[in-house]
């Protein structure tokens, strides 16, 4: 059997990711994704390296 204790930074890491997950909503929808950097939602090349230069 596998486990690790949860402590120090183990327990730091899990916190972390536990407040990431906790807004999370499922759905029976399908999956979609959306780029948040332009209105439009489409990921481009130009649209990233503006956001990295600005």
């Amino acid at each position: 059997q596998f486990r690790r204790a949860l402590v120090g930074e183990r327990w730091t890491a899990w916190m972390h990711l536990v407040r990431r997950l906790i807004d999370v909503q499922l759905s029976d929808q399908p999956d979609s994704t959306q780029w948040k950097l332009v209105r439009n939602g489409v990921f481009t090349v130009k649209s990233f390296y503006m956001d990295l230069v600005n």
